[in-house]
């Protein structure tokens, strides 16, 4: 990033949270392929304030307005947080009174100033207030939640083709690239007044929430992606360094401005060589880190001594066993074998139907391994649809492979073939 980009991060409790839980809340600015950067962005852990705004003017100073309406949320949410009298007031109510102040004081400065005259700014605004969040927001930034592995946008895109879209002018897939993919039908400055779209969300442990400016759009495509970068990553402002290189590698041409908050949850246990070990095996290969910790949450950890048994030939398995630490010898009564290390995986098959193991397996030296039993697998499937859909496409990809006369995965021939055919 050059000198002009700005980066934060934080992680912590603050009394905006409930007791117990903590945050993490990371920004990231960058001018992009411009020669200036008009965007703006607040972060106040303190507050439970989070705000992105993109300035709109060009030399009629969207700089100037974007930074405006962010020090006038700040001044709002200040007052509303620290006054015992003014708390009184909702949540949401104190966000659209923040955003129509905003507007009415930029409008105020373009018209007394013939420089600035015209300026405006979007504004996409999160208030985190215990269990619950508000959005306040005009224009065309974005509010994403991320939940259970799934992205979802949850503000709506104030401009002509958009707008065209929900009337039933356009296809979804022409807003884009609609000439008028950019006008903006609503902005904060440019009248005394503007219409606030307010949401009220609940947030739930793991919960992340992202706002960007326009500018970070390329590099939301496909979301699958998007969503491994934000779930592999415990360091939340390099998650969105890595999105902001994506929106420029895809074309963006604008500013590129991205604000996370993600308050803690279930992941934080998942270490780093249990994700790569899972992620080794190929049913898991494509699970977000969120996915990742559901599924070793299924799993039951099991430590072997050197030379113990872990299955015995003919034995009857219905587990997929997945290599942490040490190294596993699987024998076929023939004499060929084969070695497991950390990451390989046996018993895929069972996770169908428990059969009879065709080989011993034993524990070359102290190991530890991940177990998980046909029936996690399938209460996976029936209680997490989603999850359910992509362990059982991996799945049937994986099972596939070993059948295609095209491969040589199911010829038992050593090593290759030696563990696949189980």
């Amino acid at each position: 990033m050059s000198q002009e980009d700005t980066l934060e991060q934080s992680v912590g409790e603050s009394p905006v949270d409930p007791p117990g839980h903590v945050h993490h809340s990371a920004a990231v600015s960058d001018r992009g392929a411009r020669q200036d950067n008009q965007d703006s962005f607040l972060v106040e852990d303190e507050l439970g304030l989070y705000a992105v705004a993109d300035g709109v003017g060009g030399h009629q100073a969207g700089d100037v307005a974007s930074a405006m309406a962010i020090q006038v949320l700040r001044d709002v949410i200040t007052h509303w947080r620290r006054d015992p009298n003014a708390v009184k007031e909702k949540a949401w109510s104190v966000l659209h009174r923040a955003i129509e102040s905003a507007c009415a004081t930029i409008h105020r400065a373009a018209t007394n100033d013939a420089e600035r005259a015209g300026m405006s700014t979007t504004v996409t605004a999160v208030l985190v207030d215990g269990d619950k969040a508000v959005m306040g927001h005009v224009g065309d930034s974005r509010l994403y939640l991320l939940r259970e592995g799934t992205l979802e946008q949850i503000s709506s895109d104030h401009t002509l083709a958009a707008e065209l879209y929900r009337g039933g002018v356009i296809a979804r897939e022409h807003v884009e690239r609609h000439p008028h993919a950019h006008v903006l039908t609503r902005n904060v400055g440019t009248q005394p007044s503007v219409m606030v779209e307010t949401l009220l969300l609940e947030v739930h442990r793991g919960d992340l929430l992202l706002l960007c400016t326009d500018g970070l759009n390329p590099g939301l495509h496909p979301p699958e992606r998007v969503v491994d970068v934000l779930d592999s990553s415990a360091d939340l402002a390099g998650a969105l360094g890595q999105l902001v290189e994506r929106a420029k590698a895809a074309g963006s041409r604008d500013n590129i401005t991205a604000v996370a908050w993600r308050r803690d949850g279930s992941n934080e246990g998942l270490s780093r060589p249990v994700v790569e070990a899972l992620r080794s095996v190929p049913v898991f290969t494509h699970l977000s880190l969120a996915d990742l910790a559901r599924v070793a949450a299924e799993m039951t950890p099991r430590s072997y001594d050197a030379g113990q048994t872990v299955l015995h030939q003919g034995e009857r398995n219905g587990a997929l066993y997945v290599v942490l630490e040490g190294r596993l010898r699987w024998a076929l009564p023939s004499g060929h074998f084969a070695y497991l290390e950390r990451g390989s995986g046996i018993g895929t098959t069972t996770l169908v139907a428990a059969r009879r193991s065709p080989a011993a397996l034993t524990a070359e030296t102290p190991s530890r391994v991940l177990v998980l039993r046909c029936e996690e697998f399938r209460d996976l499937c029936k209680l997490r649809p989603r999850l359910g859909t992509q362990l059982l496409t991996a799945l049937a990809d994986e099972l596939s492979d070993w059948i295609d006369p095209e491969t040589d995965r199911g010829v038992a021939r050593p090593p290759h073939g030696l563990l696949v055919e189980y």
